[in-house]
């Protein structure tokens, strides 16, 4: 979830394409993320792999980030798509902080996303939204924007500012604490009461082209707990730190 802005990154240079050709993308690495693809979602931030494996035709596509779907819109400057992901679960043992909480399971989700240049490669949005198959998942909501800017050479800059919200099933299932797992976990009893803003993102880095189909992306930040979520007894700081360091690598 918090290399959305990495994989939407604008890279400047590229040559413009009338017909957009089919695409194989992967961008692998190491982010410091509340998101894990081992261990699901995490309270404390942690150095965790990061994998994207991306590829697109006409008809649609299929990737880690938005699963596998069909095109709405595709165009150079505007991609939309609905499609079918996976919303993390988590693990009691993955985080010190969920000691005697329990697991949460994973679920499939309906998925919906969308990413506009309204600049050609000097600024993305973006946005997307899962609501997951499982009732007791709920729903997951992501909106950002990039910023992309040259710096020298085959060097170029970005900022990335983005925002995660959530419905109140969502941060009941995720933050809050029943009164028997309260009971066991030694955290007071805690019932979300309503919808809102996870957290606050905001991030910079650099991405160096390293040859025509291969760059290395840099970036570091801050993740911003809102006051909702702060009311839960899960969490013990407001601010933590993003960083990532991936090799995108395009496939002709």
């Amino acid at each position: 979830m918090l290399l959305a802005c990495v994989f939407a990154l604008p890279i400047m240079g590229r040559a413009d394409d009338a017909v957009l050709p089919d695409k194989l993308e992967v961008t692998a690495g190491l982010s410091r993320t509340s998101q894990s693809l081992v261990h699901g979602v995490l309270i404390t931030f942690e150095n965790e792999p990061t994998l994207n494996v991306n590829y697109e035709t006409a008809q649609g596509f299929a990737s880690v980030q938005n699963g596998v779907g069909v095109w709405l819109v595709r165009d150079e400057l505007f991609k939309a798509g609905l499609s079918v992901n996976y919303m993390m679960g988590r693990q009691e043992k993955a985080d010190v902080r969920y000691s005697g909480m329990g697991n949460v399971a994973g679920s499939a989700m309906s998925y919906v996303w969308a990413e506009w240049q309204p600049i050609k490669d000097a600024i993305t949005l973006y946005g997307n939204a899962g609501n997951s198959w499982h009732s007791g998942s709920g729903t997951l909501v992501q909106w950002g924007a990039t910023i992309g800017f040259p710096l020298i050479n085959q060097v170029n800059g970005f900022v990335d500012v983005s925002r995660y919200w959530a419905n109140q099933r969502y941060v009941q299932t995720y933050y809050g604490v029943t009164q028997s797992q309260s009971q066991a976990s030694h955290y007071g009893a805690f019932n979300a009461h309503m919808s809102g803003t996870l957290y606050a993102n905001a991030q910079m880095g650099v991405a160096i082209e390293l040859d025509r189909d291969i760059d290395l992306i840099a970036s570091f930040g801050r993740s911003t707990a809102s006051s909702m979520l702060m009311e839960s007894p899960l969490l013990n700081q407001k601010s933590q730190t993003l960083s990532a360091l991936v090799l995108s690598r395009r496939f002709p």
